[in-house]
């Protein structure tokens, strides 16, 4: 019965502050628990990483060399070139929900865009230090590349 008493004096002498601090650092605990968890699952299974590691591990015994500069870099193009395929897969979902009058209002928008754009480099091309022969063709051409 004492400790009972003792412990709601205890809890009535906390501040608000207190409370919320322990709050947020449960919160936050949990929710790094939760990531964790998640970012294992959308990676692989436990095993497939475990395997993974272990073949990395034999490569690396077998050349003699720590060899983790290039699977840094495998790793990097990996992450970028399943960030390009998420993009595009997004943008082909959409293009493909767009009715004709949609994908025809984007084309027209987007020349505009372009003209928009062709005109403030030829405005400014001394700024860009852009050649004289620059025409809207070659804009295009450019723009292509990043799609």
């Amino acid at each position: 019965m004492k400790y009972l008493e003792n412990l709601m004096i205890y809890f009535g002498n906390l501040s608000a502050f207190y409370i919320f601090s322990v709050a947020t650092s449960i919160a936050v605990v949990l929710l790094t628990i939760y990531l964790g968890i998640v970012t294992r699952l959308t990676n692989g299974s436990p095993e497939q990483a475990d395997r993974k590691s272990f073949h990395k591990s034999q490569s690396q015994s077998s050349t003699g060399g720590d060899g983790s500069d290039d699977s840094d870099s495998e790793n990097e193009n990996l992450r970028i070139e399943s960030l390009r395929q998420l993009k595009s897969a997004k943008l082909k979902s959409i293009e493909r929900r767009l009715t004709d009058e949609q994908r025809q209002a984007e084309k027209e928008m987007e020349k505009a865009q372009l003209s928009a754009i062709f005109e403030l480099l030829k405005q400014q091309s001394e700024k860009f230090d852009l050649c004289a022969d620059l025409n809207e063709d070659d804009l295009k051409e450019q723009l292509t590349l990043y799609r």
